[in-house]
């Protein structure tokens, strides 16, 4: 999540939307794939399913910017039809995307809620949950992130609007502290602030 919301973010400031089909929509399969996995362990299962809730989100996003970048005609006579069709073709392949993600995106959250719900996270997880940024304020801001460093703060709770980035640092955050709890001897590799 964290190297394809790089490259979105690269994307953005070449003025060009983030790609979806060979990034986000194949990183979603793979996260649900680990169902069998996590299925045992509730708050594992939670994470899981707040990450897919958040790449479904990625993906409505990303697809609904798409609609910009259609150009709307006076007249569908101004048109070559050959032109049209292949423009009508895509606008519907793209609706269809979304619709599709939409709902996989509200499936995920509502089981998400109910594998770890936010009165676990704050009774259970302490550390991650007093990590959370307490500024609602900059919910707004738009995020910055320096070179290749991506570590910063993460909203709790995880919702439509929650950045992938945001997702990785509470996901971060939750496995450490998950593992702790666990008595598990298990040290994550993965850096926000040097990536490898």
């Amino acid at each position: 999540m964290a190297a394809y919301y790089a490259q979105d973010t690269s994307l953005n400031l070449r003025g060009r939307v983030g790609e979806v089909e060979a990034t986000w929509k194949t990183l979603l399969p793979l996260c649900l794939s680990y169902a069998r996995l996590t299925k045992d362990f509730a708050h594992l299962d939670g994470l899981r399913l707040y990450l897919s809730s958040v790449i479904a989100s990625t993906i409505c996003s990303l697809v609904s910017q798409r609609a910009s970048s259609t150009k709307s005609y006076d007249s569908p006579q101004d048109v070559a039809h050959p032109q049209l069709a292949r423009e009508h073709a895509s606008l519907m392949e793209n609706f269809a995307l979304l619709a599709d993600h939409t709902k996989k995106m509200v499936a995920h959250f509502q089981d998400a809620r109910i594998a770890l719900p936010l009165e676990d996270l704050q009774m259970t997880y302490k550390r991650t949950w007093s990590g959370r940024e307490a500024n609602t304020k900059l919910i707004k801001e738009p995020e910055k992130v320096s070179g290749a460093r991506l570590s910063g703060p993460y909203f709790l709770p995880i919702s439509s609007d929650t950045t992938p980035i945001q997702a990785v640092r509470f996901g971060l955050k939750f496995l450490h502290e998950y593992c702790e709890k666990e008595g598990l001897k298990y040290t994550l590799r993965i850096n926000l602030d040097q990536p490898t």
